[in-house]
């Protein structure tokens, strides 16, 4: 299963973080910035990476926008570093050779794999525990 092309690049990377960002509330954790939160995001995702010429453009704007992080002073300054990097790092991926292989990637990253139908599981099962109404098995 693929996402739409339509997906934007942006959007895929914006995702992709957000699965790495530790889960909770809403907000932060009291005293966890959202710079923070990102940088360890951020990390987490780049160490999922494989090593390959690639994914080199994606590793070195994560790793640009965690350095940046490092230097803000609120949650605002930092969601505005993240924004603008995002969007600067999509449309360098957008453009680069390798944009088409790093988008599979990142759709790999937030599409688990499809589960066994249910049918093929039903149809495994021994038929005396599960009850036959009409064309339901």
């Amino acid at each position: 299963m693929r996402i739409s092309n339509d997906m934007c690049t942006g959007c895929l990377l914006f995702s992709a973080l957000m699965l790495f960002t530790p889960a909770g509330d809403a907000t932060p954790a009291k005293g966890v910035s959202v710079a923070q939160e990102t940088q360890v995001a951020i990390t987490q995702m780049v160490k999922q990476l494989p090593k390959s010429s690639d994914t080199r453009l994606l590793r070195s704007g994560l790793l640009e926008l965690h350095s940046q992080l490092a230097t803000t002073k609120n949650d605002t300054q930092a969601q505005e570093i993240i924004d603008s990097e995002l969007n600067i790092l999509s449309q360098q991926l957008s453009n680069s050779s390798s944009g088409e292989e790093v988008t599979e990637l990142l759709e790999d990253m937030l599409i688990e794999d499809e589960p066994a139908p249910l049918v093929k599981s039903l149809n495994s099962a021994p038929h005396k525990s599960i009850p036959t109404w009409g064309w339901l098995r």
